[in-house]
């Protein structure tokens, strides 16, 4: 199992570096589309890459209303960035690679710590009935768990989603520290994720992935995103013991794009709601509304906090090493 885990990662790790060598071939490092200001685009004048965090099952087709959208709005096409994992979302922002991308609080924290030129438009309200930015991580049980607060964690298996997860990760550390449990990292296994001596870690791959192996018995507590768990929870097949507001990912666009672009994609990202995707002549999707209820403008300091936990939790890995 733990071999499967090894190819698992480098699989994803190879794939990752094959999409930003092939569209590092396709980058434009000028500005020839006739817009001034100079800067570069990702690939091609005129198109903007679209990344976002491939949190779960169908990353590229659950935000194609918002890449419509854009596209609409900004008259620029817009190409959708396929991302193996969160890391890889990380490594295309720093090398340039993406335009336009909708993050999680901490993978943007990570990208920018690493060098990425990003500038903040706006963060996404994205739990049902939240009307500032952000959402929930859940804490979760397979259901008839005798296990009623995170304190009962510890020596138990732990689901996580990925190391690069703000809900799924970050505030999960956060919540098991609160709960009086050790987490600070004893060391590593044998695929470089870190090890806890309160409970041992394993890494789901993705907010849905994290829910299914709770549901299933195969972790005693989990952690994931509410859009995630709340469905399962009223199925039945877990239940929800703790949760901790995380703030909204943000919607990011290039410092690297030629200045008018900059200007013309910062306000159509700063401010959007559903019903301003609709009359835009837009299918605002189920899948898209599990995710997403609107956008409010935000700058880089609403994500103080994240640096805050950052620095607070080391076994996350996502404080600045400088």
């Amino acid at each position: 199992m733990r071999l499967n885990r090894i190819k698992a990662v480098a699989g994803a790790a190879a794939a990752a570096l094959l999409v930003v060598t092939a569209l590092a071939g396709c980058s434009s490092d000028s500005d020839d589309s006739g817009s001034g200001g100079g800067g570069k685009w990702a690939k091609s004048s005129g198109t903007l890459v679209f990344g976002t965090v491939p949190d779960k099952a169908g990353s590229d087709s659950n935000w194609k209303p918002l890449e419509d959208y854009i596209a609409k709005k900004t008259g620029y096409k817009v190409e959708f960035y396929p991302t193996a994992d969160y890391t890889a979302l990380i490594a295309a922002a720093v090398a340039g690679k993406v335009d336009v991308a909708a993050f999680s609080g901490l993978t943007y924290v990570q990208a920018t710590n690493k060098g990425a030129e990003l500038n903040v438009a706006s963060s996404v309200i994205a739990s049902k009935g939240l009307t500032d930015p952000g959402y929930y991580s859940e804490a979760i049980v397979p259901a008839g768990s005798s296990i009623t607060t995170l304190a009962g964690a510890k020596g138990k298996k732990v689901c996580f989603v990925d190391p690069n997860s703000t809900s799924g990760f970050l505030f999960g550390l956060l919540a098991l520290q609160k709960a009086g449990l050790n987490v600070k990292s004893s060391g590593q296994d044998a695929s470089g994720a870190p090890k806890f001596d309160d409970f041992t870690a394993t890494f789901a791959g993705s907010h849905d992935k994290s829910v299914q192996a709770v549901g299933a018995k195969q972790c005693d507590v989990g952690f994931a995103e509410d859009s995630e768990a709340e469905p399962a929870a009223k199925k039945g097949t877990l239940k929800v013991i703790g949760k901790e507001y995380v703030p909204g990912g943000p919607l990011v666009y290039s410092k690297n794009l030629p200045q008018d672009a900059q200007d013309k994609i910062k306000p159509v990202l700063s401010s959007i709601t559903l019903d301003q995707i609709t009359a835009a002549g837009v299918d605002a999707t189920e899948a898209f509304q599990e995710g997403f209820q609107a956008a409010k403008p935000e700058t880089d300091d609403y994500y103080k906090s994240i640096r805050d936990i950052c620095e607070q939790i080391p076994a996350a890995k996502c404080a600045p090493t400088s």
